[in-house]
């Protein structure tokens, strides 16, 4: 009982904050600008501004960094609606199945699965979503070569490559077009694209880009020669993946398989669980279960992961 008091009190309170910070986090934001521009802003001795970003930058960082994961990710989703949803899934099952005097182990259990699977969820659509926009990224060179001939600027080229390819690519050059018109100079935009989309073959492209603009030369030229480079990496990419497949699968399975029985027997058989808690020996084995686990896991994935 007082495990539940206590979770259903902080998520509560959680919740809470989350409401009020996106209630009025925009109309601070407002406030400040207007002040800024007006020239009315207020003098903060150094001492108290210092504290004052102190606290704030950690705060804003993680979320600034979340709500990056979540874009790339392509999950249409604030970071307050994001950790709110993730809260609920971890503390609301694992308290009803306490109010209904479930056993302990099943609460650890459920608490687990709702703290490991959103996570989880987003990392994988990342990678997807990274992956696929690196297959895209070849003929979204060779589009912008074509335009680049026909004597288009590369902005008109990428907005050919915004309106002609589809999602991922389309929607990511999209949005730095946007900050564009907006006024963000093009180096910043790029930069933003390149940080938004954590891909060697797009930092390849962006640099490129940028290097040109300053020192001049034949863009579609450089642009051909990338597009020709990046279609050989995913080429070696793709034969690698290929041949990594068997041990990707196995040290998939061999992490994955003790973990995701545990918990299974968590919520179906909770007394033999309990009895590896109950015993010094039990605890012991847990303990030394975990670390060959993880040892394995860093020796399967040391194999597997091939520099190129």
């Amino acid at each position: 009982m007082l495990l539940l008091i206590f979770s259903i009190t902080g998520l509560s309170a959680f919740i809470f904050i989350i409401i009020l910070n996106s209630l009025f986090a925009n109309k601070i934001l407002i406030d400040r600008r207007l002040k800024a521009l007006s020239g009315n802003r207020q003098q903060i001795s150094p001492k108290k501004s210092k504290q004052n970003s102190a606290v704030k930058k950690p705060s804003l960082k993680f979320f600034s960094s979340l709500a990056a994961e979540l874009s790339t990710a392509g999950i249409i989703m604030r970071p307050e609606e994001y950790l709110t949803l993730w809260i609920i899934l971890a503390v609301i099952p694992a308290a009803l199945v306490a109010m209904a005097r479930g056993s302990i182990v099943t609460v650890i259990g459920l608490a687990a699965i709702g703290l490991i699977t959103p996570p989880l969820i987003v990392r994988r659509k990342k990678a997807k979503r990274i992956l696929l926009f690196e297959k895209q990224l070849g003929d979204a060179l060779m589009v912008a070569c074509n335009c680049l001939r026909s004597g288009l600027t590369f902005i008109q080229a990428m907005e050919s490559i915004a309106s002609e390819m589809s999602d991922p690519i389309s929607g990511e050059f999209l949005r730095t077009l946007r900050e564009i018109r907006l006024g963000s100079s093009f180096e910043r935009a790029m930069e933003s694209l390149s940080k938004r989309v954590p891909s060697e073959d797009l930092m390849l492209l962006v640099s490129a880009v940028l290097i040109q603009r300053q020192v001049g030369g034949n863009l579609s030229e450089i642009l051909e020669t990338i597009s020709s480079t990046i279609q050989e990496r995913i080429k070696l990419k793709d034969d690698i993946r290929v041949l990594t497949a068997t041990g990707r699968a196995s040290g998939i399975v061999i992490g994955c398989l003790p973990i995701g029985i545990a918990l299974l027997l968590m919520l179906l058989n909770p007394g033999y669980i309990e009895s590896f808690f109950n015993t010094s020996t039990g605890i012991h084995m847990l303990i030394v279960a975990g670390v060959m686990e993880f040892i394995g896991f860093l020796f399967v994935r040391h194999i597997v992961s091939i520099k190129y």
